[in-house]
Order: structure tokens, then sequence, then C-alpha cells
């Protein structure tokens, strides 16, 4: 599909987007990932524009009422001068927009990939992006924009969604808030798609398994999240286990494990996982989600990757198989032995996720609707 400006704004944008595209690459290469590069870049690209003599006719206006920004310094400041495009290029909250900006201007199929974390879909999008299909995530930090599109996120992600793939669809993926992403998106837009999840305890085992696995290969985000915990010594206990069902080794990846969860990072990322991306404030029991679901009967909720493979697949037009990865180093049964079996480790994080739990049963209860 072409480009079809819905408003001189939106022509003006992408004119200034594509402009800019061009002049920064070579600069681009040499670039560290940093706020002082953005802020470099920014000065670049308002001399670029400003020796340009061109005019690209921004509002503040559009800047608050379509791109959706919420910077005050930039609103209150805006007189829509070469610097202050020079900073719109390199700002987060435009690079978050590109999404609503593409379904307003190229008119594509919408599809939803969301997924909690550890349920599989990293797998999915990576599929639908060899496929050539264009896959959109939620920017809402300088940290995710230039970790997933770099220092100009949305004028890169232009240039992907035009030159590498087809443009009569966009697929948004990754971890989001689902009430709060089909709001973003207007109830206007008809999309479909998946709400893919699984069962709150084997997300808390795929999360400790992970854990376990950065700690042990020195990742150091979770270093600083478990400085007691020593790579070496991780790597030892796990190697042990695995090999024998030695009582010392069992009790000391226990006693890891305990150490894991009581950690601030974890306890974030996987307590009570699904309330966090299922609710909001005008979602908060399980009755509101269903009429959420019911209210958009092309998004199906999935509980499980492998067994919903085909739903996946019809749902996403796109073609199978799906890939079956696991980076963790040791399975969830190895988990399960160091805590006497399966039941006790449920017993133990089952207290962890009561409201993921109810979550789920109402998702079971919709995907099992849905498949009738």
């Amino acid at each position: 599909m072409p480009f079809l400006a819905k408003t001189k704004e939106d022509e003006e944008l992408y004119r200034c987007a594509r402009f800019c595209d061009d002049i920064a690459q070579p600069l681009l290469e040499s670039l560290p990932l940093t706020r002082e590069s953005q802020a470099h870049l920014a000065r670049f690209l308002g001399e670029e524009i400003e020796r340009s003599d061109q005019n690209f006719g921004i509002s503040t206006d559009f800047l608050v009422n379509r791109v959706g920004c919420t910077d005050t310094h930039m609103i209150e400041h805006w007189q829509g001068t070469s610097a202050d495009l020079g900073w719109l290029m390199v700002h987060e909250q435009l690079s978050d927009y590109f999404a609503r900006f593409t379904i307003e201007n190229w008119k594509p199929e919408v599809f939803l990939i969301h997924h909690v974390p550890k349920s599989a879909g990293t797998s999915v999008n990576e599929v639908v992006h060899r496929q050539s299909w264009f896959v959109a995530y939620p920017q809402p930090s300088f940290t995710t924009m230039v970790r997933v599109s770099g220092l100009m996120g949305f004028a890169a992600q232009l240039r992907e969604f035009e030159k590498l793939s087809c443009t009569d669809r966009i697929y948004i993926g990754g971890h989001f808030n689902l009430p709060d992403m089909l709001a973003k998106l207007g109830y206007g837009v008809r999309c479909q798609g998946i709400s893919l999840t699984r069962k709150p305890a084997e997300a808390i085992s795929s999360g400790i398994r992970y854990a376990w696995t950065m700690i042990e290969q020195g990742h150091p985000d979770w270093i600083a999240a478990c400085p007691s915990l020593e790579p070496a010594r991780l790597s030892a206990v796990r190697k042990a286990v695995m090999a024998s069902a030695d009582p010392d080794a069992l009790s000391a990846m226990h006693t890891i494990v305990q150490t894991i969860i009581e950690t601030a990072d974890f306890r974030e990322n996987y307590l009570n996982l699904l309330v966090k991306y299922y609710y909001n404030n005008d979602i908060q029991d399980v009755f509101a989600l269903q009429r959420l679901f019911a209210d958009h009967p092309g998004l199906v909720p999935c509980v499980d990757a492998a067994r919903d493979e085909d739903v996946i697949c019809w749902q996403l037009r796109i073609d199978g198989p799906l890939p079956r990865t696991n980076a963790s180093l040791f399975s969830h049964a190895d988990l399960a032995r160091a805590f006497g079996g399966e039941d006790v480790l449920n017993a133990v994080t089952a207290p962890l996720s009561v409201q993921s739990a109810e979550i789920f049963g109402a998702l079971c209860v919709l995907r099992a609707l849905n498949g009738q």
C-alpha cells in the first residue's frame, strides 16, 4: 500500500523523517547508543535541516494530540525550528508513535502479538519478521528505543517498514499492557491477533531458570540484582544437580532460588505477572477482562504456545512451524527436584501469583469458548 497522508502535517513528518534518515546514516554508524549521542545527533540534524532550507511544518497541536507527546519542556518551547525538529527526530515518544502513524497513513491490516514474558511470544515475532512483515514494538523509554530501533527510532522504523517489509499489514508485538494498547490504538481500529500467556507457575519456573542463567553467564543487570550470588558457584551447583541427586547440591539450588525470588527485579517482573499485562484503571477484574475480549472478537487468548500453534498461525496469517527455543541452562524438572518434587514447587510458587491464577483461569475459559 502507498503512503497516503492523512493530513498536511503527516506529510511533513514523513518528509522530515526521510530527509533526516538519509543524512544521518554515516554518523549513526559511529555513535554509541547513549544520551550524549542523542544530543549530538539532535544538534547535527537541526544544523542540516537549517542548511538545507527545508521547511517541515509541525505544530504543537500535532505533537500533543497526534503524537501524544507529554514532554513538557518540548511542548512549552516548541516553535517548529530546525533545532526543534532535530530533537523531535531522536525523541522516544515519536518512535513510540510509529505504529499509530502507520495505521493512519497506510491503512494496513493490524495484527496484535500480545505476550507476557516467558510465553514464547518472542519466537512468534521472529517468525513474522522472517516472513517479511514489519513488527512494531512499544518504545516508551529512551533505553527501549535505542535497543529496538537505534537513536532515530521513528525514521529507522519507517525505513524498515517501507523498504524491507510488505506495507499492507502491520504487526504490533512485545510485552505491553493489553487494555492500554487497545485504548492507545483507538476503538475505531479493527485488529486481530493473539494474547499469549501460560500458567503462572510455569512462568515463575521459567523466570527463575532464566535469571539463574543470566547470573551464571555474567549478565551485568542480574549480577547487580543478586550481588550475593557468584556465577561460578551457580555453575557448580547446577552441574551437580544435573549430574546426580546429591542432597547437598539440591539444597544449595533451593537456597539460591529463594534468593533469586526475593530480589526486587524478580518480584517486579514475574510475581503476579498477569496483573501487569491484563489489568489497568479500567480493567480490574476478570469480568471486565472478559468484556474487553468480547469487544475485540478478532483477538484470541492463547494459553499454551505449543498446543495453540495452529491457532496462532491462523490468527496472524503466517506459516508455521513456530520454533521451540529455551535459553535456560537447566530444566523445569531439575528445578522441581530441588524443591522435593512438582507438587512442592507448585505449593511454594502458587501463593506468589494468586491474582495471576485467577486471570489465567478466565483466559482458559475464553480460549475454550473461542475454540467452540
